[in-house]
């Protein structure tokens, strides 16, 4: 038999394990383990929607993020913007239709809550009526606008005079040189001084949208020839259209030789009287003379 040792001083006998049954395994030590968790499931909230880029952020080439200029990295993602693109500013009409965002509530201030929802199609119809009301006052001024349009865009080309007639004309210097396209030659009304009152009238193939007036005033443009005789100071323009309406308007002539155009736009003019209001160098034994007179119509 196996020697006994001896219990310490002391102390009683040691306890001894008692024996398996007999058929059955020995009882073997089983680590712990941890317990599954039994609570709630977790639930992992969504992120919240990324705002689209404003107007002069820094978008990120990475994630796509708007971010304030004054920032280096991405305030999403972390990446640099060294090489960021800048959001461009919608075009006016999309910014006229698009809501602000609300800016979000201070901590502690409860939202005001809106009783009365305004209708997202409220303000392109309160735009539609302020239009239609605009439009609606200005019927009468719609048509000149239209033509206006045109005229700016279209082109001018000359149209010729298949009549003229004057109120009286100077030996040698009669109406036709006046329209003849050139400038050594003049017409000049028989009376001298200021010839008020005389006139020249020109009448054209068709109605046309007549656009400007061009006066060429003295004998010649040559400087020294140009004083020797009187010049048209003040003209009045008559054009009359095709259904008989008369177009009056008075026209300042700078005493300077040369071509001055003057706007005078009629539709459908059909005849065009010049006739002289007052002179420059008007005196006894000069003529007022009129070196050429051209018409401009749109094409």
């Amino acid at each position: 038999m196996p020697a006994q040792t001896a219990p310490p001083a002391g102390q009683g006998p040691v306890p001894r394990s008692p024996a398996p049954p007999a058929g059955r395994d020995p009882v073997r030590a089983v680590q712990p383990t941890a317990e599954p968790h039994r609570g709630p499931a977790v639930r992992v909230r969504d992120e919240p929607d990324e705002p689209p880029p404003q107007a002069g952020d820094l978008v990120c080439g990475q994630c796509g993020a708007g971010n304030v200029p004054t920032r280096r990295f991405c305030r999403r993602c972390g990446s640099s913007l060294q090489d960021a693109r800048v959001a461009p500013r919608p075009p006016w009409w999309k910014r006229l239709f698009t809501r602000r965002p609300k800016a979000a509530p201070v901590a502690g201030e409860r939202p005001r809550q809106r009783r009365w929802r305004r209708p997202s199609c409220l303000l392109p119809l309160a735009l539609l009526v302020v239009l239609a009301g605009a439009g609606y006052a200005l019927r009468g001024q719609v048509p000149g606008a239209v033509e206006s349009v045109r005229d700016r865009i279209g082109k001018a080309e000359q149209v010729h005079a298949v009549r003229l007639t004057a109120s009286s004309s100077g030996a040698g210097h009669a109406a036709a040189l006046a329209v003849d396209g050139t400038t050594d030659k003049y017409w000049a009304p028989a009376a001298t001084g200021d010839a008020h009152g005389q006139f020249l009238e020109v009448e054209f193939p068709g109605p046309v949208r007549l656009l400007d007036v061009v006066v060429h005033p003295g004998i010649s443009p040559v400087a020294e020839k140009f004083l020797t005789q009187a010049r048209p100071a003040a003209l009045l323009v008559t054009v009359t259209a095709e259904d008989g309406r008369v177009t009056r308007k008075t026209v300042r002539v700078p005493d300077e030789p040369g071509p001055h155009r003057f706007r005078v736009p009629v539709s459908d003019a059909v005849r065009v009287r010049v006739t002289i209001e007052s002179a420059a160098g008007a005196a006894p034994g000069r003529h007022v003379a009129v070196a050429e007179l051209e018409f401009f119509k749109r094409a």
